[in-house]
């Protein structure tokens, strides 16, 4: 009901930005035309479409990255807000294209026109928008709801505040009264709002909103949970009801992996100088193979072999717990600036990341991710708390906000609470933004041990 209208509504305000982009290009050709510039001279339109493909395929693919549409129902201010934030960084994606273009070969003012009046119309049209939501253009579905407390009128005052959707509330009723309300016509959805005790009493309700033809939605508010998102699906004809405290958007997560695989194999190729210098030092400093093989835990506990460059002395796992003293951290985890094991190689390595570039290889074969919490140990894993072990439930990174967020420096309970917020608020905007802020912590060396 309302997701799928919501889901309409954004799609048609995505392709009327798109459409609006390509007037704003068409609209700034035609007024540099009306003027003349030393120096410059204005070509035919076909000159200058090369900056149309390159603006629509940008603007299509980041506006929905700033969730510009998630939430139409924001106010005006908020949704401004956000397309400004989308808007701003598409005008940078541009400007590193123009730094590129000969001057000779464009017209830079019909560009920046076009990025100007772009968004002054994008603004303009969402500000008569939402002057004027409540005419939708979506048909008025009428939607009665039958049930009693304050669960059922809260339902009732959010339709009653989303006019947009073109939802309608009837009224809320007891059940002896929605009979004759039914019969009466002009239902069109009803919600039933019950309890697990009194939901075998709506039984001849549902029966005869099949007869009538009226959609029936339960209210499924009764089950256990706290932070998990319910959903319901068919699975070849039963109804299934989901609870899941994880991403479950698959064309999102697909996209997810493809760029894993993209930027892996990219990022392999461009420090595969540095790998090969950090190879031959490791080999010439100190006895032992070039690469560090351990057990890990991924998604949901899968065991994996994570590759990491060697910065210890060999077999150094088998001294760890004569070193236990010298753990500078809280919880199940052991670091320590003062480890004797580390070579000096290692030091700089670790210091820089360096030695966590060959798992780039763990993300080409899908055990990681380059975003998501770091693989944890088994060992560390059999001593998390039960809400701790949440954090298992996506794929491990190489990088998390853990590791922009100070690293070592921050403490074993608040690492699991930014796993777990990172999780709760996944987007390929976040995974984005980790990314960028992952170099400058990288470059520094913050909070490597």
């Amino acid at each position: 009901m309302i997701n799928q209208r919501k889901r309409i509504f954004a799609v048609t305000l995505w392709l009327l930005d798109l459409a609006l982009s390509m007037a704003s290009f068409l609209l700034a050709y035609h007024i540099r035309n009306l003027f003349e510039l030393e120096g410059h001279t204005v070509m035919g339109m076909e000159v200058y479409l090369w900056t149309l493909a390159i603006i629509l395929p940008t603007w299509a693919i980041l506006l929905p990255i700033f969730r510009v549409y998630s939430e139409p129902s924001r106010t005006i201010t908020q949704q401004i807000v956000q397309l400004s934030k989308a808007i701003g960084f598409a005008w940078l994606v541009m400007a590193a294209i123009l730094a590129f273009v000969n001057r000779d070969e464009t017209n830079r003012l019909i560009v920046l026109m076009t990025l100007g009046i772009n968004y002054v119309l994008l603004v303009s049209y969402r500000l008569v928008l939402f002057r004027f939501k409540k005419h939708g253009a979506l048909d008025v579905r009428n939607i009665a709801i039958v049930g009693s407390g304050p669960v059922a009128a809260d339902i009732g005052r959010w339709i009653e505040k989303h006019h947009e959707w073109g939802v309608k509330l009837i009224g809320i009723f007891e059940q002896s009264a929605i009979r004759p309300v039914l019969e009466s016509g002009g239902v069109d959805e009803l919600i039933i709002v019950a309890d697990k005790d009194t939901l075998n009493d709506f039984n001849h309700t549902l029966l005869h909103c099949e007869d009538l033809g009226v959609t029936t939605r339960v209210l499924l508010n009764f089950f256990p949970h706290s932070i998990a998102r319910i959903e319901l699906h068919d699975f070849e004809g039963f109804p299934l009801l989901t609870f899941s405290t994880t991403p479950t958007n698959e064309a999102l997560l697909l996209i997810k992996r493809v760029t894993d695989i993209m930027l892996a194999f990219i990022l392999a190729i461009l420090f595969a100088p540095l790998m090969l210098l950090t190879a031959v030092l490791i080999r010439l400093s100190s006895p032992g193979p070039v690469l560090f093989r351990q057990q890990r835990c991924g998604l949901n506990g899968r065991l994996f072999t994570m590759y990491k460059f060697r910065s210890m002395i060999d077999a150094a796992e088998q001294l760890q717990f004569e070193l236990e003293a010298l753990n500078e951290m809280d919880g199940p985890v052991f670091k320590s600036s003062r480890d004797p094991r580390i070579t000096t190689v290692g030091r700089i390595i670790r210091r820089f990341s360096i030695d966590e570039t060959p798992q780039f290889l763990n993300v080409l074969r899908g055990d990681m991710s380059l975003v998501g919490p770091r693989p944890p140990l088994p060992q560390e894993v059999a001593q998390y708390e039960r809400w701790q072990r949440r954090r298992l439930s996506m794929k491990p990174g190489i990088t998390c906000l853990w590791q922009i967020s100070g690293r070592n420096e921050v403490g074993f309970e608040d690492w699991m609470k930014l796993d777990l917020s990172y999780i709760d608020n996944w987007s390929l905007l976040l995974d984005l933004k980790i990314l960028l802020k992952t170099l400058p912590v990288v470059v520094l060396g913050t909070g490597a041990k």
